[in-house]
């Protein structure tokens, strides 16, 4: 149970009003956010509330997921709170949930989190494009920092080293694997850490961009992961 002595001091404030004696908040939730519960529940009559309507009152958090309402007649009563877990930032301004639900709010912090960027409506979309391509770069040792969809839906992503790669509209699995091939190639000969930017948008092949002593390079692959330099 946290944040009991928070939550003791808003329930003796209760007591005179509702003739509630006894209200525990619990969750894994900050000051802050503890904060606007108790400021949202001391303009409402919790004592003739019923416990859907807590929950419709609480649910306008708009950092809340979910919560628990519980009456412990006559006296008591206990609220859950479940927070939103946010897994990435969207288009600089927002958060984005698992389930592809972006939040604007002040009340939650993302600390190191991925970046989506994707016009409206495309939220759902990017969010499933994400957990599919994040875990296929995941698979080979990469992190994903950022994937951006364009107006016109063009895929592209940004690994966690700094490596931009871009994958067009169509065939995003092939080309990510094309990308995935080519890679493996580059670090073997011990290239990776040259590549600034790979374009897998071409039918059988990947260009690879080198920055080599501020020379930038380019190559390209072919589907039997030869080398054409160019």
């Amino acid at each position: 149970m946290l944040l009991v002595v928070g939550v003791l001091a808003f329930a003796t404030v209760s007591i005179d009003r509702s003739n509630v004696e006894r209200m525990f908040i619990v969750g894994n939730f900050d000051e802050r956010q503890l904060g606007s519960i108790k400021a949202l529940l001391s303009e409402v009559d919790i004592a003739s509330s019923e416990v859907e309507q807590l929950k419709q009152t609480l649910s306008e958090l708009d950092w809340v997921h979910h919560t628990n309402v519980r009456k412990n007649w006559p006296k008591a009563i206990e609220v859950e709170v479940f927070p939103e877990s946010v897994i990435a930032y969207w288009n600089d301004n927002g958060f984005i949930n698992r389930e592809g639900r972006v939040l604007y709010t002040e009340m939650l912090v993302g600390g190191d989190l991925p970046h989506l960027y994707g016009p409206e409506g495309s939220e759902l979309d990017v969010m499933e494009q994400f957990q599919q391509l994040g875990q296929t770069l995941n698979n080979h040792g990469f992190e994903m920092k950022v994937l951006t969809v364009t107006e016109r839906g063009g895929w592209s992503l940004e690994t966690e080293s700094g490596l931009q790669v871009l994958l067009g509209k169509e065939d995003l699995k092939a080309r990510m694997q094309r990308f995935l091939t080519v890679s493996v190639r580059l670090a073997e000969r011990g290239d990776a850490r040259f590549v600034k930017r790979m374009d897998a948008r071409y039918i059988d092949g990947v260009a690879v961009h080198f920055e080599k002593n501020n020379q930038i390079k380019l190559a390209e692959f072919n589907q039997s992961v030869g080398e054409r330099s160019l």
